[in-house]
C-alpha cells in the first residue's frame, strides 16, 4: 500500500513543472484513442438532458447537478483504463456513481464558495474554480473525502495557479469553438477537454505517488512482556 499522503505532502513542499503544451497533446491523442465511446458517452449525456429540460423544464436542473458530478466521475475512470490500456466496456461511464455521495458534496460545496467568490468580487471566485479543478480527481482516484480533495488540489494548484488558469482558459475557448460550431462541435471537444485535465492530474499527482512510492508500515505490536 503507497502512502499516498506522503507523496502529495512531497509534491506540495517540492513544487513541480506544469507543461499545458504536453497535457493538450496527450489528452488528444488519449481522446482518440477511444473516441467512438467518448462521443456516444457524451451524446447520450446531452441527449438526456435536453430531454430532462424538456420534461421538466426549471425542475432539470436540480436533477442535472445531481448526476452530472457522478457521470464526470465516470468518464474520468473511462480515461484513466484508456491511459492504462486496458480495454474499457462502456459501462465503465457509470462507475463513477460509487463515488456520488463524495462527489455530490464536493460539487455543492465548491459550487456555493465560488459563487460566493464571485459575487463579492469575481476574482475570489475565479482563484477558487481554478483551485479545486482537481479535486473530484482526488475523490476518484485516491479515495479522499470532498473536504480533504478541496484543501489537497488547492493547496497543490496554488503552486502553479498562474499555469492553471492559462491552461483552463485555453480549454474554455476549445469548448466555446465546439460550441460556436452549430453546438455540434462540443461533443467532440468536451470530452478531449477533459482527457487533457486528467492528463495533467495523471502527470503531476500520479507522477508524484510514483517518484514518492513510500510504502505504509503498519504499527508493530506492542509486545507486554518485554
Amino acid at each position: 500500500m503507497v502512502n499516498n499522503n506522503y507523496a502529495i505532502q512531497k509534491l506540495i513542499d517540492e513544487g513541480y513543472e506544469f507543461k499545458s503544451k504536453q497535457y493538450i497533446e496527450e489528452g488528444l491523442e488519449l481522446f482518440k484513442k477511444e473516441m467512438g465511446g467518448f462521443v456516444v458517452f457524451f451524446i447520450a449525456l446531452f441527449g438526456v438532458f435536453m430531454v430532462l429540460s424538456y420534461v421538466l423544464g426549471n425542475y432539470s436542473g436540480f436533477i442535472t447537478n445531481l448526476i452530472q458530478p457522478a457521470l464526470i466521475g465516470g468518464a474520468l475512470l473511462f480515461a484513466n483504463d484508456v491511459l492504462m490500456n486496458r480495454k474499457p466496456d462502456f459501462n465503465r461511464f457509470f462507475d463513477g456513481f460509487k463515488f456520488f455521495l463524495p462527489l455530490l458534496l464536493l460539487s455543492i460545496v465548491t459550487s456555493v464558495l465560488v459563487l460566493i467568490g464571485l459575487i463579492f468580487l469575481i476574482i475570489p471566485g475565479i482563484y477558487l474554480s481554478v483551485s479545486f479543478s482537481l479535486s473530484n480527481m482526488l475523490v476518484v482516484f485516491l479515495g479522499y473525502d470532498f473536504w480533504s480533495a478541496m484543501e489537497i488540489s488547492r493547496n497543490i494548484v496554488s503552486k502553479n495557479w498562474w499555469d492553471f488558469f492559462k491552461f483552463f482558459l485555453i480549454l474554455f475557448l476549445i469548448n466555446l469553438g465546439g460550441v460556436l460550431a452549430c453546438g455540434v462541435g462540443v461533443i467532440f471537444t468536451a470530452p478531449a477537454t477533459l482527457c487533457m485535465t486528467y492528463c495533467a492530474f495523471e502527470d503531476i499527482v500520479g507522477g508524484a505517488i510514483r517518484k514518492y512510492n513510500i510504502p505504509e508500515i503498519p504499527e508493530q505490536p506492542i509486545d507486554e512482556n518485554e
